[in-house]
Formats: structure tokens, C-alpha cells, sequence
């Protein structure tokens, strides 16, 4: 359990950068960090089950500005380690298990909005001897501030993630090992009505004659795939 809170809180701290501090190629978002911590764990359907939960629920909140929106990065990251870390363990339905885990770590969004802006007052404090070295015309120094500014985001993250999934591992899975049977069926019909809102979420922000057409070219696609592949 060790060496795999270890490599999510890892690789969720390398893609954690891409939020506000190097690429931001969108791959810090849920629906990419869910699969990509699952695959590295050995699961890869959980992340995606996971990452598709935060990120359709949030979809419509990226972080742009001075906006500190929900740190939807951190918490996916955290709620696939311990779903896939439990799931290896405890068989239990994937969608179900997937909600669980949504639903446990979705508070720590909130938690890594906090971990943002304490990232950006550190490097509030390092812009002023960077704005000098830049002044200065100072390469070695601009490249040093540059990757401890890096090194620094990382760290913050990780070392924040890694003691909460071993936590949470620990505490899904006894939640697992007392689980009603009978409500596991009720989880996965509920693990669909957060997409479905998120959805209308979406629709309802962007009511346009083009979103919805793409919305009903999507459900129709969806559905005609499932019939007839």
C-alpha cells in the first residue's frame, strides 16, 4: 500500500503543475488524471469511472485568473489511488465503488483550493527576486527560481496527498467490509445521476442552438453504439 499511495501521490503532484505552473495542457484535468493514476496502480476502468465524476461535476469552474476554483486535480487524484488501492484488495463493483469514493474524497477539492493559494503566495515571494534576475538579464538564477518555483509546487502536493490516501485506504476499506450488499445496486444506479447533472449543469450555462446539437449528436451516437456495436 505503501509504494502505491507513493506513486499516485507522486505522479498526481507532477500533473498538480499543469494547473497554474508549466504546460497548462489540460492534462491536470480529472478526466485525464483519473486514468492515467488508475493505469499506473494496474486499474485503469476505475480512473476513468473516478475522473469522469469530478470532472463533469466541475466542468464549468476551470481555474482562470484569479480564480481559485475547487482543486478538482488533487481530489481525483487521491479518490482513484484509494479506489483502485481498495479495489485490489476487496473485489467490489467498480461504479459502485468509484461513487464511493467520489463521494468520501470529493471535500478535499476544497482542501487542494487551499494548497493553490498557498502555492501562489509562495511564489509571490519569489517573483521579486525574479523580476530582478530578469532585469538583470541573470540566466542561471532565472532557471534556478524557475525550478524551485516548480520543485516547491510538487512538494506541496504530494507531501499532502501521499498521508491522505494511506488514511483514506484504510478507512474505505473498512467501510467495504461492512457495505450493505443489498445498496451496492443502489450505488450504481446513482453513479450516473451525477454525470446527468453535471450535464444539465453545463447545458443550462451554455444554452445555445450549437451545445445542444453537439448534446444530442453525443446521446444519439452513445445510443446507437450500444445497440448496434
Amino acid at each position: 500500500m505503501l509504494n502505491e499511495a507513493f506513486c499516485a501521490a507522486t505522479i498526481g503532484g507532477l500533473l498538480w503543475l499543469d494547473r497554474y505552473q508549466i504546460g497548462q495542457l489540460m492534462i491536470s484535468r480529472p478526466i485525464v488524471v483519473g486514468p492515467i493514476v488508475g493505469g499506473a496502480l494496474g486499474d485503469f476502468s476505475v480512473g476513468l469511472a473516478v475522473g469522469v465524476l469530478f470532472e463533469v461535476l466541475w466542468l464549468r469552474r476551470p481555474p482562470i485568473g484569479g480564480f481559485i476554483a475547487p482543486d478538482v486535480t488533487f481530489s481525483s487524484t487521491v479518490a482513484t489511488a484509494v479506489a483502485v488501492i481498495v479495489r485490489n484488495q476487496i473485489y467490489f463493483d467498480i461504479l459502485a465503488l468509484a461513487l464511493l469514493s467520489f463521494m468520501l474524497f470529493m471535500p478535499l477539492s476544497f482542501l487542494g483550493s487551499k494548497l493553490d493559494l498557498l502555492l501562489r503566495l509562495c511564489m509571490g515571494k519569489l517573483s521579486i527576486p525574479a523580476e530582478l534576475a530578469i532585469a538583470q538579464r541573470d540566466g542561471p538564477k532565472i532557471a534556478l527560481l524557475f525550478i524551485t518555483s516548480l520543485v516547491l509546487g510538487f512538494t506541496i502536493c504530494m507531501v499532502a496527498q501521499f498521508p491522505i490516501i494511506i488514511f483514506g485506504t484504510i478507512v474505505l476499506r473498512h467501510l467495504l467490509e461492512v457495505w450493505p450488499e443489498n445498496l451496492t445496486e443502489a450505488l450504481k444506479f446513482a453513479y450516473f445521476t451525477i454525470p446527468a447533472i453535471g450535464s444539465l449543469d453545463m447545458l443550462a450555462g451554455n444554452f445555445e442552438k450549437s451545445t445542444f446539437a453537439l448534446f444530442l449528436i453525443g446521446f444519439v451516437s452513445t445510443v446507437c453504439c450500444y445497440l448496434f456495436l
